[in-house]
């Protein structure tokens, strides 16, 4: 007789993620696949949302061989833009949240003033990420066409009903901060609220498939933090975010400091965060120009920052710009370059400039949102690994890291598991920053007071 599993399908930016449970909370399997990413033109970031539903209807089907599927959850990635037809059929790639085609139509609106209106109005800000304004980019405003998240059409697919939760509908652009689609946006982009899908909490299902949120959403549910505000989560991967949940969002509290505050639903919340958009992809990119591995990188990386001696200052803009400017037009470039710097040194100006994004934006999110009692991570930046010992020198409260999951396929995977009344036990983390060894603290001390250093001229420039 078959096992019993569940299974978690996060969409992600990069990787299409799975993970199964069983029904003792046990990781029964792992899977991940690539989707290819199309950049047609420049500033173009696309996928074949084919090939992504190809993928998911693959891991299901190899789970279905193995044990009785009973339930699967979704996570998918925040800002996902696709357009279907009267057939429900895609008639675009997908538009990753990296796509900075609308980039001129997010630029006019923020010149005209609706940027800041509607960012008061839905705590999404105007950015060439939201789909909002890659609607009004896109520009064909016909009765038969409608824009919808990568992952409601995959839910769509499987369950033959279109439905979006909250915390999709709320990186829309789209959705007022009470949770309903705000019609006075969507006169502006030519829609109407019964074009776009029904808003559901995560916990919406149908045929065994839950409609599940957000990657970020779905990150806080797999770590067990949903519901405290004291608590910071780090997410690393292709790009980064800081986030903390909260009862109320107030714009003139998010605003100021460039945060998002996504709806998470009736009952549940905020989820208030700084993006950004240069954090896995930089260290890829670096790793490519200087032929060397992002390990290695990182290893010598770190060594430079703990001398005294100077390094490249790099103006970290690579993939444009989210918190707290919002503006998608910024470039990277170096400054302070000598001529006795050698690759070493790039590298190291470049992951010094991501430990003070990370540090910048934890220090304007604890400004605005309250102090933090702990830090929550995934397992890529546990103490096991040196980038994780490096950025969990930039809190001075405790780290915690899953195990060996990514948080967000987690989540999605817990919420199948509960969906089917199993009881999941917490205990996903261990506490990964021990406290520093007397002789240690001086060095880190002198790390962080670097990355400062890093912060302040980051922020002096144009």
């Amino acid at each position: 007789m078959k096992p019993k599993w569940v299974l978690g399908i996060d969409l992600g930016t990069t990787h299409v993620k799975a993970l199964a449970l069983n029904e003792r909370g046990q990781v029964v399997f792992k899977d991940n696949a690539t989707p290819r990413l199309y950049t047609p033109a420049n500033g173009f970031y696309e996928q074949d949302p084919q090939e992504i539903l190809t993928i998911v209807r693959s891991v299901i089907g190899e789970c279905q061989n193995r044990a009785n599927v009973v339930g699967i959850g979704l996570s998918g990635a925040m800002h996902t833009f696709v357009v279907v037809d009267a057939t429900d059929s895609p008639v675009t790639r997908v538009w990753t949240w990296m796509d900075q085609r609308s980039s001129s139509t997010a630029q006019q609106l923020r010149t005209q003033g609706a940027g800041e209106k509607w960012y008061f109005r839905t705590g999404c800000p105007v950015h060439s990420m939201s789909p909002a304004v890659k609607w009004l980019h896109f520009g064909r405003f016909t009765g038969d066409l409608r824009p919808i998240a990568l992952k409601d059409w995959i839910f769509y697919e499987l369950t033959g009903q279109w439905a979006t939760d909250f915390s999709t509908a709320a990186a829309s652009g789209m959705m007022a901060l009470s949770g309903v689609w705000d019609e006075e946006i969507l006169r502006s982009l030519h829609l109407i609220p019964n074009i776009l899908p029904p808003i559901h909490p995560w916990d919406y299902a149908v045929k065994g498939i839950v409609l599940g949120g957000s990657d970020g959403v779905m990150a806080h549910y797999g770590l067990n933090v949903v519901t405290q505000a004291d608590t910071g989560v780090l997410t690393w991967g292709t790009s980064a975010a800081m986030r903390v949940s909260t009862n109320d969002a107030i714009p003139q509290q998010f605003m100021p400091n460039g945060s998002f505050a996504y709806f998470m639903g009736p009952g549940r919340g905020y989820l208030v965060g700084q993006a950004l958009s240069n954090a896995g992809n930089v260290l890829a990119w670096i790793s490519k120009v200087l032929k060397m591995s992002i390990q290695e990188i990182i290893q010598r990386s770190v060594a430079l920052i703990e001398l005294p001696a100077p390094l490249p200052l790099f103006i970290p803009y690579l993939f444009g710009e989210r918190s707290p400017l919002w503006d998608e037009t910024l470039t990277a470039r170096f400054e302070k370059v000598r001529p006795e710097y050698n690759a070493e040194h790039f590298a190291g100006g470049v992951v010094l400039s991501l430990l003070a994004l990370i540090r910048a934006a934890s220090t304007r999110l604890e400004t605005s949102m309250g102090s933090w009692k702990s830090v929550y991570t995934g397992s890529n930046l546990s103490l096991a690994t040196q980038w994780g010992r490096a950025v969990s020198k930039l809190f001075t409260v405790p780290l915690y890291s899953v195990q060996s999951e990514d948080v967000s396929v987690l989540g999605a995977a817990k919420l199948a598991a509960e969906q089917q009344g199993w009881k999941i036990k917490g205990e996903f983390t261990d506490v990964v920053a021990q406290e520093l060894e007397s002789s240690e603290k001086p060095l880190a001390a002198r790390f962080l007071a670097r990355v400062d250093e890093t912060v302040a001229a980051l922020n002096d420039c144009p």
